[in-house]
């Protein structure tokens, strides 16, 4: 069963099968308060292993509820997690045990973490604009905020600022070793746990992301002022061009064997390249749906570290489209058969769901 984590048009989260085209609403059909009626799912994620699924409701009504519910797997139960909060982002941390989430407060954003076990919400971060990390062992949080960045235990404690001259970027990414990636003037650089700090490239634009190994750097540069897709091997300092075609966002694979990169294919249209260290594929070009284009992309280096945009074989790709009607849907696309488009109609935002 290859199955997505689905936001239908009416708001709903729900669990697509692309084989049968079944769908089951995650925690099941129930009953619902008036004014809960009236919201609905802003975003949803998985958390890493499977344990549990989390959405937040919002509303365009004041009177509507906002809040972040979340579906345990195990015992099939939904709760609510956090509430009076508009979360339009949601951020797992990698062992399952907390969900971190954005939203608008009263000074700013803010970043905040919810303990899944108990509950209790911690504020860790206020400003704008911010993004963040977490740690491979869960214990820590990197943050850009403004022109900062700083880690910040996840229970709590002392803050660590790492620099306050941080360039232009989204999201901070985490080395296996426990070093902190980012950008400071025009350099993406490496600041380890020992305080040290190695450059690892000229920073382009600002935009990057490593693979899950932390050996191979994705990013755009700009050569003879023409912006390219390059991806640099850390260890052996060799370098491939993947493409000088105008780049919406690119996903390493779970693996890191593959990169796919979203590219303008035409008026309304984009493609998937998928570059394997030799060569480049192409799938079939497709139209981005609004939330996408409005809500994913330009925080594509953020999503890439909460939602599967990749299968967990690193085989398949999804994409939340438009059908020639201009109705939702997602599209998945296979890197061996990179002609042929499979959807599942009705999907606002669509990622894969763990398997």
């Amino acid at each position: 069963m290859r199955c997505l984590l689905v936001i239908d048009p009416g708001g709903r989260v729900v669990l697509g099968d692309v084989d049968s085209g079944v769908r089951v609403q995650v925690g099941g059909e129930r009953p619902a308060p008036p004014q809960a009626r009236r919201s609905q799912a802003r975003t949803a994620v998985w958390s890493p292993a499977g344990q549990w699924t989390a959405w937040s409701l919002d509303s365009q009504e004041l009177d509507g509820v906002r809040e972040v519910c979340l579906h345990d797997e195990g015992s099939d139960t939904t709760r609510v997690i956090a509430s009076e909060l508009t979360a339009f982002y949601l951020c797992p941390s990698p062992c399952g045990r907390y969900l971190s989430h954005l939203s608008p407060g009263p000074l700013g954003l803010e970043l905040a973490v919810s303990d899944v076990r108990t509950g209790e919400l911690r504020i860790i971060e206020r400003g704008q604009p911010l993004f963040w990390s977490w740690s491979p062992d869960s214990s820590r949080i990197a943050i850009h905020v403004e022109q900062r960045v700083l880690v910040a235990p996840a229970d709590g404690g002392a803050v660590q600022l790492l620099s306050d001259r941080a360039g232009s970027f989204v999201a901070p990414w985490w080395m296996p070793d426990g070093s902190v990636v980012f950008v400071v003037d025009d350099e993406i650089i490496c600041h380890g746990p020992d305080g040290s700090v190695t450059a690892l490239a000229a920073a382009g634009t600002g935009r990057f992301a490593l693979d899950p190994d932390g050996r191979r750097l994705a990013f755009i540069d700009v050569v003879e002022d023409q912006p390219c897709l390059v991806v640099t091997d850390l260890l052996t300092g060799e370098r491939d061009v993947v493409t000088t075609e105008r780049t919406a966002a690119f996903f390493w694979s779970p693996q890191g064997l593959r990169l796919a990169a979203l590219v303008q294919a035409g008026p309304s249209q984009l493609q998937w390249i998928v570059f394997d260290g030799e060569g480049v594929a192409r799938l079939a070009p497709f139209r981005p749906g609004g939330g996408w284009l409005r809500d994913v992309l330009p925080f594509f280096e953020q999503y890439a570290q909460s939602h599967a945009v990749w299968s967990d074989d690193g085989t398949q790709l999804v994409a939340a489209g438009l059908d020639a009607n201009g109705s939702t849907e997602a599209v998945v696309q296979s890197v061996a058969s990179p002609a042929s488009t499979e959807t599942l109609p009705g999907a606002r935002l669509a990622w894969w769901a763990a398997e």
